[in-house]
């Protein structure tokens, strides 16, 4: 029997499934971050390689040459990533074609049989696309931390870390992010001084520029932890006016549907913040059906069906859903 994978690959974690075609889950597999741009060529073929062998579980090595593995990726596939992704997956026994979706059709995929709609991914970087004919048409946002990407982890961490700079300097406002901040760092707070400066202040600084730049998405969760500070809401604010102004223009009016939303920080957002972050968003689309999703697995095995001529609907995107919750279940319990 044909060997059937959906692979989401993350930038901090991944997850493969094994199907049948009538959507049925033989099995689940997670490993670590497997997108080239994050980690590198080398460890995110690791990653993903070793997602796809959990899921494959006891069926490892048995030869498949017309397997057909579809993977859910953020960002531009390189041929030295895909020929050495094929090398991979053929040492599993997956000889077969190896097929990259985008990411957002991926997250799109994973809350609706729809072919027409909205998809948003917030987590480390922020991108919103209109998703026409089950096909990606318009994409908006995604430049990056750098040029762009207003509201996402990254952009929410960075002006985090800035609040609680100035704060700590006497040019900030007080704000309960300074504790939080200074706790996830492992800084103790203290009255003594360096040089005329606070020491926690220093000692801050020097630790914050020891990180890359990208990795100042690690300290977004603390803004929803000070959703009830004035400062770190008004942070929370501003992230989900730009992630809403990012949707609002892939929205055409001439495409309805319902609008997908992914990534940490509107997990976080529709979950610990929903005051702030659902009537935006409700707004940009046109009052639109927001459905949010843990990630883009469901939707890499919607797309995989389709590659073989299997329509998706309704009543089969429910099961699927079901199937692969059931199977992240028991592969979490054991």
């Amino acid at each position: 029997m044909r060997k059937i994978v959906a692979v989401d690959a993350g930038g901090t974690s991944s997850r493969a499934v094994v199907l049948e075609a009538s959507g049925d889950c033989r099995g689940f597999g997670r490993a670590g971050a497997g997108n080239p741009t994050a980690v590198g060529i080398e460890a995110a073929v690791e990653a993903l390689g070793l997602a796809v062998a959990r899921a494959l579980g006891d069926r490892l090595g048995d030869t498949d040459a017309e397997s057909l593995v579809v993977i859910a990726l953020a960002g531009a596939e390189t041929p030295e990533f895909v020929q050495r992704l094929g090398s991979r997956f053929a040492g599993l026994g997956l000889g077969g074609t190896v097929a990259i979706e985008p990411d957002l059709l991926g997250t799109f995929c994973s809350g609706t049989a729809l072919e027409h709609g909205y998809a948003v991914i917030a987590g480390t970087g922020a991108i919103a696309a209109r998703v026409s004919d089950g096909r990606i048409h318009t994409v908006r946002g995604g430049s990056g931390w750098l040029l762009g990407d207003t509201g996402s982890g990254f952009w929410i961490g960075h002006l985090v870390a800035r609040t609680v700079v100035a704060a700590l300097d006497g040019i900030g406002r007080p704000t309960a992010l300074t504790g939080l901040l200074l706790e996830a760092t492992g800084i103790e707070r203290t009255s003594a001084k360096h040089r005329g400066r606070a020491e926690e202040l220093t000692r801050l600084e020097h630790a914050l520029y020891a990180l890359q730049p990208v990795e100042l998405a690690r300290f977004a969760p603390l803004a929803f932890e000070a959703v009830d500070d004035p400062v770190g809401r008004e942070i929370l604010d501003a992230a989900a006016e730009g992630i809403a102004r990012i949707l609002a223009a892939a929205v055409q009016t001439d495409v309805s549907g319902a609008v997908v939303l992914g990534g940490s920080v509107l997990a976080a957002g529709m979950e610990r913040a929903p005051a702030i972050f659902t009537h935006r968003l409700r707004a940009a689309a046109g009052d639109a059906q927001l459905i949010p999703v843990a990630d883009g697995v469901v939707g890499a095995a919607v797309l995989a069906l389709r590659r073989l001529g299997i329509r998706v609907d309704a009543r089969l995107h429910r099961h699927l859903t079901g199937e692969i919750d059931r199977a992240r279940g028991e592969a979490v319990a054991q």
